[in-house]
């Protein structure tokens, strides 16, 4: 039953990511108030009653044949991007390059029952109006596994549990910095600190509890999108100030997270969705699977 449960919480997010506002101007106007609810929620805590240790479970056939696909059928040579002497992050922007570029941000018409890296692919090219932040973080994080960089894709909530809007995005681990990266190709961006330093979804969290400023940058080849103006950047402000209150992943490295469904209707890993909430907030209303922590240190573990 286990797996029941956590995979119908997993198309319930997913149609909650199907969801457009008739306006998103309730956005900035209700940025202070989104900013003094992480300012004023409860600490996270050290409880370790739960084992969060992830695991590691890319399958090395699976990651070559995606690379021989996307060599074959697009314009991306993902054997050429690993062997190159750039760093990481370096890496990790050029093919979240490549997925903005030929993928535009849009909500999808039609339902995907497995999806990954290939049938997401596919699905763009026949529908070239593009699709959501979930399948854009799904198909880059399947890309970047293909290459051996660690990443996981994430859900970012709101407080409110009336707003339906949320965000999913990618955490890139960065060996060369000992620290995760966050990473957004369905709106172009990633955020750094003062001296650049890509920031964790966690710090960006930290930085808005704490009063300070980060910067929105963005991708290479979209300086002249709406992300890139002034009102773009303010926009993405009060938005990540909105949908950093609690958040979900799998807690686990492979390929299929959201692909083929079992005999039983249920998917491999849908018993590894996780929930990283601040104590005192009830997620129940959207998660009901088994793992929920307030652990922030154990839901970010390596």
């Amino acid at each position: 039953m286990k797996n029941k449960t956590s995979f119908k919480v997993i198309i319930a997010a997913f149609v909650i990511l199907l969801v457009s506002c008739a306006s998103t101007d309730y956005v900035e106007n209700d940025y202070e108030k989104n900013v003094a609810l992480l300012k004023n929620a409860v600490p996270y805590t050290t409880d370790t009653t739960q084992n969060l240790q992830k695991e590691y479970l890319v399958d090395q056939t699976r990651a070559e044949q995606i690379r021989e696909y996307f060599k074959t059928n697009s314009s991306l040579d993902l054997d050429a991007i690993a062997a190159s002497q750039k760093s990481t992050w370096e890496k990790a922007l050029d093919v979240a390059v490549f997925v903005a570029k030929n993928i535009p941000h849009n909500n999808q018409k039609e339902m995907l029952v497995e999806r990954n890296a290939i049938t997401l692919w596919e699905y763009s090219r026949r529908n070239k109006n593009g699709f959501n932040c979930r399948w854009h973080a799904t198909i880059l994080s399947e890309l970047l596994l293909s290459i051996g960089i660690r990443n996981s894709f994430v859900t970012c909530l709101p407080y409110d549990k009336d707003d339906g809007d949320c965000h999913v995005v990618n955490i890139v681990w960065l060996p060369e910095l000992n620290k995760w990266a966050m990473l957004d190709c369905d709106f172009t961006e990633y955020v750094t600190s003062s001296d650049g330093t890509p920031l964790s979804l966690q710090e960006m969290r930290e930085y808005i509890q704490a009063g300070k400023d980060f910067t929105v940058n963005i991708l290479p080849g979209f300086e002249d999108s709406w992300v890139a103006k002034p009102s773009g950047k303010k926009y993405l402000q009060a938005y990540w100030a909105k949908n950093l209150y609690w958040f979900t992943l799998y807690s686990v490295y492979a390929f299929d997270l959201e692909g083929t469904l079992n005999p039983d209707g249920t998917r491999t890993y849908s018993n590894l969705y996780t929930c990283l909430v601040p104590p005192d907030y009830d997620c129940t209303y959207l998660y009901k699977g088994d793992y929920r922590t307030s652990n922030a240190q154990a839901f970010w573990a390596y």
